[in-house]
């Protein structure tokens, strides 16, 4: 049985002698949070200048104002934005390199993707690892989400590769800053990510939003068509496919649920694998991991606030998914619910695959099995999420989300 631990300090927290740390080192930096800023420190750390198409440089700007504009972030905080920007700066003029030097690299295809949409935090991420131990699949280790491309590109002999060691030191200064967010949402560098990091190589995503209070963001980024974006994921993926197989993908991301028209267009013969969950369970387990993070990322902690803004967030993915659900062609959808998936992970993962027409076979099962064994839920310790850190009154919310419970067979967990 896994360790219950209740974060007792969730509103007032108690900051460890690291934490003060770094809290006090954020406020003494000086940062401009400007386009120009992050694109001269992305061409000074690369040597490059080509970043390609530069229409990026309006939404980047519209990013930085509002980062700006967000009065509770903590200079760490904005450190830690400013500086992801810079990474997103430079794997885009690495790409752009690649794209020069290996222009053949558009003849992969994309083929029958499995990609996992689905709240946050209702499985998504454990499904994910589950197929993706699946050798025979292509997948995104999280270090190489973050820096998808070599300094040298495909120079194997000559070129050091860095990226995977450069991760664990930040894993290991991460565990350090917020230590309990790896019984909640373990950001281990080998565990397989999302492709949301790519696409933030576009700079058009939802990222943000679980970073700091940026509703400028949120409202431009909801307001745009995101095609062009995704059709810039596929790009990214080619570019991946081509370095190194296998040639079948298997992508996750939430924001998924929101953009199903723009998926479609981009991966028209994947198969979708789509999680279910009480919107509360989600909502509140969302609510914890924030507000725990908030403690060194921002000046106070706002537990209620922060359930609020994602009750209202993930209102709007699942309207935007619901009316878009039966767009999604019938043979091409596997729907997983979470009670489902947590009682029989390999019953999900051979329901996906037959609606992909993939043979579960005997080395798929031995990797899952094995993976299984290694990543029991809970492995880390499980915190206990509370509702009466938020003042929630929970006929209200399950109320606001009837639409989704009238729609899809949902089982209320709370």
């Amino acid at each position: 049985m896994s360790k219950k631990i209740k974060i007792e300090d969730l509103a007032n927290p108690m900051l460890t002698e690291f934490q003060k740390v770094a809290k006090d080192y954020g406020e003494t930096i000086k940062l401009e949070l400007s386009p120009e800023a992050a694109i001269n420190e992305a061409c000074k750390n690369s040597g490059l200048q080509d970043f390609g198409n530069e229409g990026f440089i309006s939404r980047l700007d519209v990013l930085m104002r509002s980062v700006s504009n967000d009065e509770g972030l903590a200079g760490i905080g904005k450190l830690g934005i400013f500086n992801d920007q810079v990474r997103y700066l430079e794997n885009r003029l690495k790409f752009e390199k690649f794209k020069k030097d290996f222009p053949e690299y558009q003849e992969e295809i994309i083929s029958k993707p499995i990609i996992i949409i689905g709240l946050p935090r209702s499985g998504t991420t454990h499904l994910l690892n589950l197929i993706a131990s699946d050798s025979r699949l292509k997948s995104l280790p999280y270090w190489q989400s973050l820096r998808p491309f070599k300094e040298k590109l495909l120079d194997q002999e000559n070129d050091q590769d860095s990226r995977q060691e450069e991760a664990f030191k930040e894993y290991e200064s991460f565990l350090q800053t917020m230590p309990l967010l790896k019984s909640m949402h373990d950001m281990h560098p080998n565990h397989i990510h999302e492709e949301i990091e790519l696409q933030a190589i576009d700079f058009s995503t939802y990222l943000p939003e679980w970073l700091a209070y940026v509703p400028e963001w949120r409202d431009y980024y909801l307001t745009h068509d995101q095609i062009n974006h995704y059709q810039y994921l596929r790009d990214v993926l080619q570019a991946m496919q081509f370095i190194q197989g296998p040639k079948k993908w298997v992508l996750k991301s939430p924001q998924h649920l929101e953009q199903i028209p723009s998926l479609l267009k981009t991966f028209p013969d994947a198969t979708f694998a789509i999680t279910y969950r009480d919107p509360l369970s989600v909502v509140l387990s969302t609510a914890t991991m924030l507000s725990y993070g908030d403690r060194v990322r921002r000046y106070k902690v706002e537990p209620e606030n922060n359930f609020n803004y994602w009750h209202n967030r993930i209102k709007t993915l699942l309207e935007r998914f619901t009316k878009d659900y039966q767009l999604i062609p019938a043979d091409q959808k596997c729907d997983i619910f979470f009670q489902d998936l947590i009682k029989d992970n390999l019953n999900s993962v051979k329901n996906i695959y037959s609606k992909n027409s993939f043979k579960f076979d005997k080395l798929a099962n031995d990797e899952i099995k094995e993976y299984m064994n290694s990543n029991q839920r809970g492995k880390h310790g499980q915190v206990i999420y509370n509702l009466e850190d938020f003042s929630v009154d929970k006929s209200e919310f399950y109320e606001s989300f009837k639409f989704y419970f009238d729609e899809f067979d949902v089982l209320k967990e709370i």
